[in-house]
């Protein structure tokens, strides 16, 4: 019994054995990760606004599973945007970034970002006044607050409207912003940008101005400086508002200080002024005192020249101010001479003219200082003269200037443009005026000549049939201060594809001369915020420019370059920026005034064309400061004692055709292994001025062909280049 027992067990036990076996090998392995796929919710999101990446990793057994939160992040560039370890992106700023996520050694294909630029998130407006009188104005401004968090003046990008234009219209003049109450009532303003809205609430009264009062009371303007005045109103109901813009300004006399419409008065000569504000019946003055108090001295230029007879000098007054400014003061000191049988000279021009042989003192004299220099009349007689350019040909109803240059009996050469007498060999073809500018009339070829002394010079110039198709005005869009200046010009293109400079043969206006006036010669004077359209016309042919006066506050000024270093007794360009509350941008150089300290160190140019140059006096620091409207900003100028020891003129050598120019560059070569570019400093001169003349920079146009050396001088250094006209 007992081994039957045993002979079942057995068999039943290897039945077990096998049976474990093939469980085992039934156990399926775990899947492993084969990728990591990446998305955002918006592959482009504007600066500071949020994004969400999301991970999906893909399994050997074809399943998926979400792994945003499990995968590590990573930005290529965190300035532009981070990742979160939950997939939530932050932007920062514009730009892209290249996204990736990994897990256990897998990485997901890069996935690009694009950051926009932020947007307008928030807008608040507000204003100058919550109520106005009828007639008069109130500034409104837009805050915008963007989505990356910052917070801009958005006034002149925002679109404005007014909900009842009867009472209340908006954007005067086109300045962004600015309300006039029309009519007694109430009127929302309201700006949007970007889609997004604010409005502010605007009361008209009927109140009536009762008296003005204009500050500041009895100024002093140093000559050449601005200063705002304002103009306050009393109204009726007791309210009292600013009416600075809505006055009319005048100044008495003129000719010692002008003002802009929006009261901005700029020094113009010693003496004082009356500045009235004026609105109907109702008015009110104050004295002001134009004085150059600092003047410290004057120099006369140039230092002691030699004419011949019967021929002239321009001199001119540069003064120098106890803040190291010097501006040209000609138009402002009286002028002598004191020997008028040699060479008497207009008091208030400066323009002498030599009668005698012999020599004499010119001074110039201004609120008790006196500069001065010698002047001597020579005996010398004219040889010959050559008259620049040559070989020109420009379209009808358009300009060439033509310069005399004299050679004398002593050898020397003598520019006697304005002593000359101007003649046109056809007329019917070109005129030319008493001080040389030509203007093409009709096709063809006339000779320009110039006589003096019994001899005579000529150019051929050429009027050619081409007609003029458009002109361009530069710059095209601008912003300007008001009492500041811009210079335009006009560029021609004819009808067969060439192009000239017809600045000075058009005829400029302004739509707009309230905001902005224009003088015939293309210089604009900012007057009060709005904008305008400057026009250059000639016949039926125009071309437009726009111009805004910006109703925005200038916030700060600066200086570039901010830091310099020149030698002594040489000068390198400062240039002054004007930067206003809705951020634009305006260059102010030549409006602005300009100071150095110590006066010692550094003096710093006010003269026109050459404002902001400063010039190294002596070794050491100087602090150069531009000051426009109650602001001013500051630069550093090192000046070396570094010597000038050479002067490389270039092109050498340069060839170029009879009619043609060419453009001559001078730079120093200092004893301190420096350069400085001097071509506007150096004393240009050409060796035979019937081949070529050269002005003063640089620039060399041709009278015959032939060879001549071009040389630069400074400061005892000199250089040259030989110039062949073929």
């Amino acid at each position: 019994m007992k081994k039957f027992q045993l002979a079942i067990a057995l068999p039943c036990l290897g039945l077990l054995s096998a049976c474990a076996t093939n469980s085992a090998i039934k156990v399926p392995p775990p899947p492993t990760l084969v990728s990591i796929q990446i998305a955002l919710s918006a592959p482009s999101v504007a600066a500071g606004l949020p994004d969400q990446l999301t991970a999906t990793g893909e399994y050997s057994d074809n399943s998926s599973k979400d792994l945003t939160a499990s995968v590590a992040w990573a930005s290529s560039d965190t300035n532009v945007a981070v990742v979160s370890s939950t997939g939530a992106v932050s932007t920062k700023s514009q730009g892209t970034a290249r996204i990736t996520g990994t897990l256990s050694g897998i990485s997901s294909p890069a996935l690009t970002l694009t950051v926009s630029a932020s947007i307008v998130s928030k807008l608040v407006v507000s204003s100058s006044s919550a109520s106005i009188a009828r007639g008069t104005t109130a500034q409104f401004t837009a805050t915008a607050t963007l989505t990356d968090g910052a917070t801009e003046n958005a006034t002149g990008l925002a679109t404005w409207t007014s909900s009842n234009p009867s009472i209340v219209s908006i954007n005067v003049n086109g300045a962004q912003g600015l309300a006039m109450g029309l009519a007694p009532g109430v009127s929302t303003i309201t700006a949007t940008s970007n889609g997004v809205s604010s409005s502010a609430v605007l009361t008209v009264t009927g109140a009536t101005l009762t008296s003005i009062n204009v500050t500041p009371m009895n100024p002093t303007i140093p000559l050449g400086t601005v200063q705002q005045f304002t103009a306050t109103g009393t109204f009726s109901d007791n309210t009292m508002q600013d009416i600075t813009g809505t006055v009319v300004w005048s100044s008495s006399p003129a000719t010692v200080a002008s003002i802009t419409v929006s009261g901005v008065a700029t020094g113009k000569d010693l003496g004082t002024v009356t500045i009235t504000a004026t609105s109907g019946a109702i008015n009110n003055s104050v004295v002001a005192t134009v004085n150059a108090a600092d003047l410290s001295s004057i120099a006369v230029l140039p230092a002691t020249p030699t004419i011949a007879q019967n021929t002239t000098e321009q001199f001119s007054a540069i003064g120098t101010f106890n803040d190291g400014s010097t501006p040209n003061l000609t138009a402002q000191v009286v002028c002598s001479s004191s020997n008028t049988a040699a060479a008497p000279i207009g008091s208030a021009t400066g323009l002498a003219k030599g009668m005698s042989p012999g020599t004499t003192t010119i001074s110039a004299t201004l609120g008790g200082i006196t500069g001065s220099t010698m002047l001597d009349v020579s005996n010398a007689t004219v040889v010959s003269i050559s008259v620049t350019p040559t070989g020109r040909s420009i379209a009808p109803a358009t300009e060439l200037s033509f310069t005399a240059t004299g050679t004398f009996s002593d050898s020397r050469t003598q520019p006697i443009t304005t002593a000359s007498t101007w003649s046109s060999a056809a007329t019917a073809l070109a005129t030319v005026a008493a001080d040389g500018p030509a203007t093409a009339v009709a096709p063809g070829t006339a000779n320009i000549s110039a006589a003096f002394g019994g001899k005579s010079g000529s150019s051929l110039l050429t009027v050619s049939s081409v007609s003029l198709k458009s002109i361009a005005v530069a710059p095209a869009a601008v912003v300007l201060a008001p009492a500041s200046l811009l210079s335009y010009t006009a560029t021609g293109t004819f009808s067969d594809g060439s192009t000239a400079n017809v600045t000075d043969v058009v005829t400029w206006s302004s739509s707009s001369s309230n905001v902005a006036s224009i003088s015939s010669f293309g210089q604009v004077t900012g007057q009060s915020p709005g904008t305008a359209t400057i026009t250059a016309q000639q016949g039926s042919v125009s071309g437009t420019a726009a111009l805004v006066v910006d109703s925005s506050a200038l916030q700060s000024l600066q200086i570039t370059p901010g830091t310099a270093t020149v030698a002594e007794q040489t000068a390198t360009p400062f240039n002054a920026i004007g930067i206003f509350a809705d951020g634009s941008t305006q260059n102010l150089t030549s409006s602005v005034n300009w100071t150095s300290s110590p006066a010692s160190i550094a003096t710093v140019s006010n003269a026109a064309p050459t404002k902001g140059l400063a010039a190294g006096v002596a070794p050491g620091p100087a602090t150069i400061t531009a000051l426009f409207a109650g602001l001013s900003a500051q630069a550093s100028l090192t000046v070396t004692s570094a010597t000038l020891t050479t002067i490389t003129v270039t092109p050498d050598p340069a060839t170029i055709a009879l009619g043609g120019t060419q453009q001559f560059t001078a730079t120093g070569n200092f004893s301190d292994g420096t350069t400085e570019n001097l071509t506007a400093q150096v004393a240009w001169s050409s060796s035979s001025v019937s081949v070529a003349t050269i002005n003063p920079s640089g620039l060399a146009s041709t009278a015959s062909k032939g060879p001549t050396t071009i040389t630069a001088k400074m400061n005892g250094g000199s250089g040259t280049a030989a110039l062949t006209v073929d």
